[in-house]
């Protein structure tokens, strides 16, 4: 019996088996294969490094560590991005906050008697110490245990012992710094740290993604031994992919939605009634945390084991995206990162040799996040007074204050 007749003569209910095994093989090639075209195109694109050549470039690009060009990007990319960081279910009663740590740029996000989310630099303006210790928690004071200075969920201060009482001390003046912090209609939160200006440009997320009514139900964080722009990348890829059509297998089935928050952040349907939230806190060049939320729909109560599986598998995703040996970039392209804003390519080396030239036209290093704080003619007053308070003002060698200035013109991260 030749193929022909074999064929024929197959049962007719395998006929839609063979059908959809053909189509997975498709499927899965034809994603191969357009992620090696999209990835030989990214390569080629405007503005990448090879258009850079001809623009200039960083400065000795291979010789720079690692370090450096990761203190680079916190300048020219985290200090300047419009970054997500939660949703605003995350918030349900006045003084719940939560601190972030993105770029060695700590901050806390709280809601406020007033019912606004606000974001603050965690630091004190005395001494720029730690003013919020604990991941999240409910409070509407916020206290430096160093010498005891409050702040209420405005960033205003209430309460500098012994300073208030000193002359030029202005209370006014020395609330916490406060990030700039924008929340879109779906309810994402979005915070930028460029103290240049009060008017930044936002790109507002335009998304399907409705979670507005959705509730917070779980989340995990998952530490990677790897540079943040080898995950980024793959969540480029991630978001890139879903949008892919392959007609009429496409219409087929119920395509689940993947779309990017800003440059590093990701939101991804799971399923009918949960969501998550995916995002990068770069740590150093070589340390990432990766922060993934579990959003549901507000009514839905999913089961304690259908969450633990979502958290478990997320887990999976992150710790595979990690791996070296998962990738097939060399070094060189594991560095190239860039994304789509607006309707148009931002190229991280771009901004990186822009604001390196910036900083050459100054001759010093372009710190958008730093912010001025205090002035110089109470500096001497207020360093006595810390001296008294710290007990060492006859004893010099004993010092438990750093000898900068008690009320610093810049606070450096």
């Amino acid at each position: 019996m030749d193929p022909l007749q074999r064929y024929l003569a197959m049962p007719s209910q395998m006929l839609p088996i063979y059908a959809f095994v053909i189509c997975c093989v498709v499927y899965l090639f034809g994603r191969v294969l357009l992620s090696r075209i999209h990835n030989g195109k990214r390569s080629l694109a405007p503005g990448s490094r090879w258009d850079q050549a001809e623009k200039g470039s960083l400065e000795k690009q291979g010789n720079v560590p690692d370090v450096e060009i990761f203190q680079l990007e916190k300048r020219a990319f985290f200090s300047k991005t419009w970054l997500f960081v939660c949703h605003r279910s995350r918030f349900s009663r006045p003084g719940d906050y939560h601190v972030f740590d993105v770029a060695e740029i700590s901050f806390f996000v709280v809601l406020g008697k007033d019912q606004k989310v606000r974001a603050f630099h965690n630091v004190c303006r005395h001494r720029a110490y730690t003013v919020v210790r604990k991941s999240c928690g409910n409070s509407t004071r916020f206290s430096c245990k160093y010498h005891g200075w409050q702040y209420d969920d405005k960033g205003a201060l209430i309460k500098a012992p012994k300073f208030d009482e000193s002359r030029g001390f202005v209370p006014e003046d020395n609330g916490l710094f406060e990030a700039k912090l924008i929340t879109t209609r779906e309810g994402f939160v979005f915070v930028n740290f460029d103290a240049s200006t009060m008017n930044l440009p936002f790109n507002n997320v335009k998304s399907h993604v409705e979670l507005g009514n959705c509730a917070w139900v779980d989340g995990i964080e998952v530490t990677c031994g790897t540079n943040w722009k080898d995950i980024a990348n793959e969540f480029l890829n991630q978001a890139q992919w879903s949008q892919t059509s392959f007609g009429w297998f496409s219409r087929s089935r119920k395509t689940k939605v993947v779309e990017l928050l800003g440059p590093v952040s990701l939101i991804k349907e799971l399923d009918d009634d949960m969501w998550c939230t995916m995002v990068i806190l770069p740590r150093s060049s070589s340390q990432v945390i990766v922060r993934g939320d579990l959003y549901g729909k507000e009514g839905h109560v999913a089961p304690v084991k259908t969450v633990e599986k979502w958290k478990w598998m997320l887990k999976q995703e992150v710790v595979s995206l990690s791996k070296s040996d998962a990738r097939e970039t060399d070094s060189k392209a594991s560095k190239y990162f860039a994304y789509r804003c607006g309707g148009r390519t931002i190229d991280l080396f771009a901004i990186l040799a822009q604001h390196q030239r910036s900083e050459k036209l100054a001759k010093r290093k372009v710190q958008p996040a730093i912010r001025l704080t205090g002035t110089a003619d109470i500096d001497a007053e207020a360093e006595a007074l810390c001296d008294a308070l710290d007990g060492v003002a006859d004893s010099p060698t004993l010092e438990k204050c750093s000898r900068k200035l008690s009320f610093p013109h810049t606070v450096e991260w």
